[in-house]
């Protein structure tokens, strides 16, 4: 072996030393090693978490129109529902949606196509009161009201059309907004998805329909009109009528 190639080897061994003492170093303090910190987890937690009030008494919102449950939107609509607890991870949900609506409003703005943002929208009777995530302008619609909703990957593939909530709630947008502004009326509307894995989308494009107009207020007067709660509910699992 010539001198250069041993001093080569020496160099090496005493790298490999090395490591082997890094080695030793760590193993020695092993117990933190993948040891996640709790004291931090509970901080961020109970920063997080708050109070939320119930909904606001003798008024319908659009996100409550479209729970199918009419236990639900009664009680709500009559201020029956008690305040909730957001906890730490559901806060951070709520806040990764007003981060999606934000890079979404970038996204208009330099397209050069938003029209409004968070738009307030009101009626009387039924009294219903809400904000228009987006409005648009289409390129063959005229101005185009846009529902934004983020969905994890598996909701995300089985999509084939908009959820009917999310009709629904559209439709309600679309009507509040001709009602309010009859000189510049919208014919269609858009519920856009995003997977909130790897931020693929959907846009879903639903013309206006008179009929689902009429049965969302129809089913509101009739809520209204309720003397009493109904007794069953008839929306999903974690329908919280049933926490009352």
């Amino acid at each position: 072996m010539s001198v250069k190639n041993l001093q080569h080897c020496i160099r090496d061994l005493e790298a490999a030393g090395r490591l082997i003492r890094i080695e030793e170093q760590l193993g020695k303090k092993a117990n933190v090693r993948g040891v996640q910190d709790r004291w931090l987890l509970k901080a961020i937690d109970q920063h997080l978490t708050k109070k939320q009030s119930p909904p606001r008494k003798g008024v319908f919102f659009p996100s409550s129109v479209s729970n199918p449950c009419d236990r639900f939107v009664f009680m709500a609509y009559n201020g029956l529902l008690e305040s909730s607890t957001i906890d730490g991870t559901l806060a951070r949900i709520f806040d990764n949606g007003g981060f999606l609506e934000d890079r979404i409003n970038k996204y208009f703005t330099n397209m050069g196509i938003l029209e409004g943002r968070e738009i307030s929208l009101k009626s009387t009777m039924p009294p219903i009161s809400g904000r228009m995530d987006f409005l648009i302008r289409h390129e063959k619609y005229g101005q185009v009201p846009v529902e934004l909703k983020s969905i994890n990957a598996r909701g995300f593939e089985s999509l084939k059309e908009a959820k009917p909530e999310h009709v629904l709630q559209l439709h309600t947008y679309m009507n509040l907004w001709n009602d309010n502004n009859k000189s510049t009326p919208v014919t269609h509307g858009i519920v856009l998805y995003e997977n909130k894995n790897d931020q693929k989308l959907k846009a879903f494009l639903e013309e206006l329909s008179p009929k689902i107009w009429d049965d969302i207020l129809t089913r509101l007067l009739n809520i209204m009109g309720m003397a009493t709660i109904p007794e069953k509910c008839t929306g999903n699992k974690w329908c919280k009528c049933k926490e009352v």
